[in-house]
């Protein structure tokens, strides 16, 4: 769907169907755009097919591409879904040329719709054309990594919690899951690096320099998400290996407890066997009070065994 195509000069936007001058530049939106939705932008902007798969290709690895006529940059988006606990994905892909720029979104992780009403309502800022727009939908990009960063340290702090508070093992799903939506940001996040430090320091074809503070800044903030995705791991591979002594320790404390009662019944079941045998000649068979006295042993030498397992605390 083309959600939104304006042409703006000089920061303000030009009334439906004006031609692009040369002092202003053109700004196509789509979201989820279909073969002839790209293949109408791909015309009016001198696209080929290779750059239409690549819009329409999605999970790929952030990159930045220049060519002759254009420069393409793709990222991966992310949003945080309070209601499942997960980081929702998305993809964005975006051709930057001198006097345009078309942005192709795929899912909800990033809707562009805010950039483009906070720029326009600032045309002095909009006025620096789609170098601008892509300064500000970076910047957007990097912050919403900064919450997503944040929901998900509070879920890490909460299997930390349940870890290392009770000593009691935290149930597996739970952590897995953590740590699958961390490994999944991490794949998103820290490729961005170079092709955002290649903006921030090199001159690439397309990208005004006047912006490159900007893109430092942006730069930096990715680069303590990215620590901050590090730190997160770790943390999560901790909690997990903590969790897992703890399920050991308990299985080693149940082996225990099943090892001192199979004790404990040993002894009356090798006597009730002996005495089972039927055997014509055995000791006490003949006592009027042997029973008694063999009941008396064993209860002796059990109660005995269980005080022995209690003091080395097997039960």
């Amino acid at each position: 769907m083309i959600i939104d195509r304006a042409v703006y000069e000089e920061g303000h936007r030009l009334d439906a169907g004006a031609p692009r001058t040369e002092r202003g530049f053109a700004w196509v939106g789509t979201v989820e755009p279909t073969d002839d939705e790209l293949s109408v932008v791909a015309d009016d902007f001198g696209l080929d097919d290779f750059d239409i798969e690549r819009a329409r290709h999605l999970r790929q690895r952030p990159r930045i591409d220049v060519r002759a006529d254009h420069t393409y940059l793709f990222v991966r988006t992310a949003s945080y879904d309070p209601g499942t606990e997960r980081v929702v994905m998305g993809d964005l892909a975006v051709f930057l040329a001198e006097g345009w720029i078309v942005t192709v979104r795929h899912g909800e992780a990033l809707p562009l719709r805010s950039v483009r009403s906070d720029l326009e309502a600032n045309p002095g800022r909009l006025a620096g054309g789609p170098t601008v727009v892509l300064v500000e939908v970076l910047g957007r990009l990097v912050q919403q990594y900064v919450e997503v960063a944040e929901k998900l340290r509070e879920d890490v702090e909460d299997i930390e919690d349940l870890v290392f508070d009770d000593e009691i093992p935290a149930p597996s799903t739970k952590l897995y899951s953590v740590k699958r939506e961390v490994v999944e940001f991490r794949r998103a996040v820290l490729p961005l690096l170079e092709p955002l430090q290649q903006v921030a320091t090199d001159h690439v074809a397309h990208v005004s320099t006047d912006h490159r503070q900007e893109f430092a800044h942006v730069h930096d903030n990715l680069r303590r998400v990215i620590d901050e995705v590090e730190v997160l791991s770790a943390l999560t591979d901790a909690a997990l290996g903590a969790n897992l002594t703890l399920v050991q320790v308990r299985q080693n404390a149940d082996m225990r407890r099943i090892s001192a009662w199979v004790g404990i019944a040993a002894v009356p079941t090798m006597v009730a066997g002996l005495y089972g045998m039927n055997f014509e000649h055995m000791p006490e068979l003949g006592m009027r009070y042997s029973y008694f006295v063999v009941l008396g042993v064993l209860t002796s030498v059990s109660f005995g065994l269980f005080r022995l397992f209690r003091r080395y605390d097997w039960l």
